[in-house]
Formats: C-alpha cells, sequence, structure tokens
C-alpha cells in the first residue's frame, strides 16, 4: 500500500534546505572544529566546569551575541547582498570586523570568511560568490564569516529566517561540540544542554529581527576577555 504525501511535504517546496545541511555540518571543511569561539579559555578559568554552567554559558553569553550581533548582522549584509549594494555590503563587512574586538576572534571570522567563499566558489559558482571575491580582491572586503555565509544562502534562494535559524544553529552547536573535547561532559550531556538552548531559538531570531543596526552590537566582556587570554594561553587545543 502506498504513502499518501501532500504537496506541502514534498522536498521540493525547500531547494535550498540540502545545502543548507550541507555547510552547517561540521564535515563542510572551513575550520569551525578548530575553534571554542571563547570556551576553552572559559573552561580552563573554572567558569565554565559542569553542564549546568554549559548550559548558562549557552542560554546567556552566546545568546545575548546571536540576538544582538551577529543575527541582526546576518540580516543586514543579507539585504545589502540581495539589493547589490555594494557600498553597503563593504561597510557592513567592516562593521563586523570592527565590532570583533578579541584580535583572535575577528582572526577566526576572517579565516573562516575567507574558506567559506573560496569553497563555495568551487561547489556552487554564482554571481553572489564572485562579487565578494571581486571586492575581496580590490581590499573592500574581508570577508569575514557573516557576509560570505549571507551570499551562499542568497544563492540558494534561502529565506531570510531560515537563514538566522541554521547560523543560530551553528552558534550554539559548536561550543556544545567542543565541550566534548575540553569538559567532563558526555554526548548525551552535550546534547540536552544543546537542546534547551534550542528551545529558545524561535525566541531568539524573532528578537534579533527587532535590532536596528545603530542599535545593533552586544557588550560581551566574558568572551573578549576569555578570548584575549586564550591568545597567551601556555597550552591550547583550539585556536580560538
Amino acid at each position: 500500500m502506498g504513502t499518501i504525501t501532500s504537496k506541502s511535504d514534498s522536498v521540493d517546496e525547500f531547494p535550498w534546505l540540502s545545502s543548507m545541511l550541507q555547510t552547517v555540518d561540521p564535515l563542510f571543511p572551513i575550520g569551525s572544529y578548530a575553534h571554542s569561539y571563547g570556551l576553552e579559555e572559559m573552561v580552563a578559568s573554572g567558569i565554565v566546569t559542569t553542564e549546568e554552567q554549559l548550559s548558562f554559558y549557552l542560554q546567556s553569553v552566546v545568546q545575548l551575541n546571536l540576538s544582538q550581533f551577529e543575527l541582526p548582522y546576518l540580516r543586514y549584509t543579507y539585504r545589502a547582498q540581495q539589493e547589490g549594494c555594494i557600498s553597503d555590503i563593504a561597510r557592513i563587512d567592516d562593521e563586523i570586523g570592527a565590532s570583533l574586538l578579541s584580535s583572535e576572534i575577528r582572526s577566526a571570522s576572517a579565516a573562516q570568511g575567507k574558506q567559506r567563499l573560496q569553497l563555495l566558489n568551487k561547489l556552487w559558482p554564482c554571481k553572489e560568490t564572485a562579487l565578494l571575491e571581486d571586492l575581496r580582491v580590490s581590499g573592500e572586503i574581508v570577508p569575514h564569516h557573516l557576509t560570505a555565509f549571507a551570499a551562499e544562502r542568497i544563492h540558494q534562494a534561502t529565506p531570510l529566517k531560515a537563514t538566522l535559524v541554521s547560523w543560530a544553529y551553528q552558534g550554539l552547536a559548536a561550543p556544545c561540540s567542543a565541550a566534548l573535547k575540553i569538559m567532563r561532559i558526555g554526548q548525551e550531556a552535550a546534547q540536552r544542554t544543546l537542546t534547551r538552548a534550542l528551545d529558545t531559538l524561535p525566541e531568539l531570531v524573532e528578537d534579533s529581527l527587532n535590532v536596528e543596526q545603530e542599535w545593533a552590537g552586544a557588550f560581551n566582556p566574558v568572551i573578549d576577555i576569555a578570548s584575549a587570554r586564550h591568545e597567551r594561553a601556555f597550552a591550547r587545543l583550539f585556536i580560538s
């Protein structure tokens, strides 16, 4: 007996989904596995050592940065690239870099942005990534990771909210993955922590949509101080 599916259940309704799953997967080689985004130093300092503390870290520090800075700026560059406004693309990319106070985090953003752009130009060469490459060569953009990610999702015709959700997922999942290597925490505990954080994802995205550009940015000294200390750590497992 065959299975009846409605048209709304067809994968044709979400042509961007498969590429999105591919590029947010740790298998996508942009170096995400080499970064803890400040968590390693938080653990070394004794601030985050338990499942409960990791959960609090995600639901406070990481989500603040996502809702007030990363998701708003992803939306700004997404819109600028949709409109093809080169001056806005360059200005927003510059603002992204200027907002990353730690040189370690800023370098990580630049390295992953360049690596993503390079790989995208090999997998799905298109006008969106070609424009960014031209701007990179001319020195008008770095590009930062948010900028390259927006171009990728625009080319794949991913709706804005789905783009924001996929970026936020990466931002929450990465510390959980890093935690497995630097904390006494098992895979089940890491998944419990991630599940709790993802429960607030719809609200997180909606909050980010209300952040106007002149007010965007997160005062996040915990991450900045941890990253500054991490740069001079005697031994470290992660780049950032």
